[in-house]
Parts: C-alpha cells; sequence; structure tokens
C-alpha cells in the first residue's frame, strides 16, 4: 500500500504538466526546438539547480575506500577499511519552466539510488548494507534562489555476511517521506541551504515479547534537518580544474547530536562528463539506514545485539562522475 500511495502522490506532480501539454493551442506546448529558452521541454540535458555536495544519501554515481569505526560492533578493534559505493542517477525529465538568468527555471525529474558499504578486511569482502532510494524531485531557481522538493521511498537492508558474523537482530527499515531543500547563492560559486524531510508513511512498529512484553519501537525516524554551506566554482565552469568544498549537518528526532559531514577535493570537466576527486569525514549517527533504529526502544535490552542509533566516525578518498542531467546549468541559463 505504501508504493502504491508514493505512486499515485508522484501523479499529482506529472499529471498537470500532462495536461498542459497536452491542451490544444497551450502556450506551452509551442517550440519543438530543443534550444528554444522558453515553454516546455522533455527531457532536457541539464538540471534546474545543480545536487548537494556533502549530504550521505544525495543521489551520486560515486566510490571510494574509507577508514569507518562504528560504537556497536564489539569484535572489531579500531577502524576498519571499507568500501563504499554510491548507483544513482537523476534524469530531469520535462522542463516545465526555462527563464534563464533572470527569468523562473523549473523542471520535474525522476531519481533512483543505491548505495552499499563492504568490509574490504574480510577475505569475501562482506557486504554490510545496503540502502535504496527513488524519487521524483521538482526544482526550481529564480535568479539566486533555489528549492527542491522530493516525494522518495527509501529502505534499507544489512548484509547476510554481516548478520551472520555479529549476531545482530534485522529489522524493515522502510519509509516515504517528502524531503523540501531550501537555497541561496550570494555570489555565484557558494550556495547556503537548509531543509530536512518528513515522514508521509513508514516501516511496521516492533512488539518485544518474552520479559520485554508490550513494549514497541519503530525502525525510522519520523523527521530528519538538514542544514549546510557549499563553496563550488566548477561547476558552471568548462577547461580548467576548480577546488570545491561542502560542510552538511543534520539531526533528527531521535538524534542525541549533530551527524557532521565534510566533502572537499577538485573537479574538472571532460566534454560533458564531470570528475570529482574527493576527500571525505563523517562523524555522527551512521548514513546506513539499518544503523539509524530507535534507541528509545532499546534501553531494557542485551547490549551486545541490538543497534540504537549508531554513531560512525568515517574518513576516507573517493571519485565521483557526473553525466548529462546530473549537471546543473550556470546562472545564466542552459
Amino acid at each position: 500500500m505504501r508504493l502504491v500511495s508514493l505512486a499515485l502522490t508522484s501523479l499529482l506532480f506529472a499529471l498537470p504538466a500532462a495536461a498542459t501539454l497536452a491542451a490544444p493551442g497551450s502556450s506551452f506546448a509551442q517550440s519543438a526546438d530543443p534550444d528554444s529558452a522558453h515553454g516546455v521541454r522533455w527531457f532536457p540535458n541539464q538540471w534546474v539547480i545543480a545536487a548537494l555536495i556533502a549530504a550521505p544519501r544525495e543521489i551520486r554515481l560515486a566510490g571510494g575506500f574509507y577508514s569507518a569505526e562504528r560504537d556497536i560492533e564489539y569484535e572489531s578493534d579500531g577502524s576498519a577499511i571499507e568500501s563504499e559505493i554510491s548507483l544513482g542517477y537523476r534524469i530531469p525529465v520535462v522542463r516545465l519552466l526555462d527563464g534563464g538568468a533572470e527569468g523562473l527555471d523549473l523542471d520535474l525529474g525522476f531519481e533512483v539510488g543505491i548505495w552499499s558499504r563492504f568490509d574490504m578486511e574480510t577475505p569475501e569482502r562482506h557486504l554490510i548494507g545496503s540502502d535504496y532510494r527513488v524519487g521524483f524531485p521538482l526544482s526550481v531557481r529564480y535568479r539566486f534562489l533555489e528549492g527542491r522538493l522530493t516525494l522518495h521511498h527509501s529502505s534499507s537492508h544489512l548484509g547476510d555476511d554481516y548478520i551472520k558474523r555479529y549476531g545482530v537482530w534485522v529489522y524493515q527499515v522502510s519509509r516515504e517521506a517528502l524531503e523540501l531543500i531550501l537555497a541561496v547563492r550570494p555570489i555565484e560559486p557558494v550556495r547556503l541551504y537548509g531543509g530536512g524531510d518528513l515522514n508521509v508513511g513508514r516501516g511496521f512498529d516492533y512488539g518485544i515479547d518474552d520479559d520485554f512484553y508490550g513494549k514497541q519501537f519503530t525502525t525510522v525516524e519520523q523527521w530528519v534537518l538538514r542544514f549546510g554551506a557549499e563553496y563550488d566554482p566548477s561547476w558552471s565552469k568548462r577547461g580548467t580544474v576548480q577546488p570545491f568544498l561542502g560542510a552538511n549537518f543534520e539531526t533528527t528526532d531521535w538524534t542525541r547530536r549533530l551527524a557532521t559531514s565534510v566533502r572537499g577535493g577538485v573537479a574538472f570537466r571532460v566534454n560533458s562528463v564531470r570528475i570529482l576527486l574527493d576527500a571525505q569525514y563523517r562523524d555522527g549517527p551512521s548514513a546506513m539506514g539499518q544503523f539509524r533504529l530507535d534507541p528509545d526502544g532499546f534501553d531494557d535490552l542485551d547490549e551486545e545485539k541490538p543497534f540504537r542509533g549508531v554513531d560512525e566516525k568515517f574518513f576516507g578518498f573517493g571519485l565521483e562522475v557526473q553525466i548529462g542531467g546530473l549537471v546543473a546549468p550556470g546562472l545564466t541559463g542552459s
């Protein structure tokens, strides 16, 4: 039912645009010229706004190696070398408004992403866990102001080898949420943003039997707040190597402290492809969904097994490749 609800709600974004396009004589059904500066265009080659640099579950095509340490893996001594890959793509489906540098830009898109973490110090390279997301972002820009509203479904799953190794309990972790990001660019390379997620649906509550009969807990937070700052002069320039830097901070209704994510490096373009070489640092509640369970739900349980809002320190180096719709146009329009 939750997926059906997600699909139906997404139609609320798409149907008004489709109806406008189909209307005879509509001003939006004007030019089929892909270089037209105004009106509706299907599958434009760029987004209205760029993806967030440092948000840990932003849709991207990337991978890297990291030193990670979590406060739950009691058998581990210190940090371990892990690899995380992000297989994600955001495609702008329709440009509803294209006003250029001084006008209003609006697009509706589709996004899908998978994040998987692997333990590189085990012979089998154990899968620790995977997160999944599918969403429908509506993006808007007016001069130096930007916004993005995304309806998305997210779910998380632990790897079988990880479950066997640590004997942890496994629960359904899934939710449907509305994500809102509002941003301002005081100057073109600098972006300041804030926003968050609010659940519109989530996985089941769980009850504990035996000695803890009647105790219930949930597996996903109800809301997330985030804010951050970025410096990225390269996303609107071609042929040059430019530095970039971003910091993202998040808290939830369960979080005891802020989760801090910092990402920086250099970026350059090769034809239509943008390549980012980066270093990343995170400290705070883990970004992996199966490690973000309700800490109050486990107060009386065995300390050796349950997850309770796991903290993680995470540092390493990676590479991201941006192709086509992943790259936003410059502020002078697309």
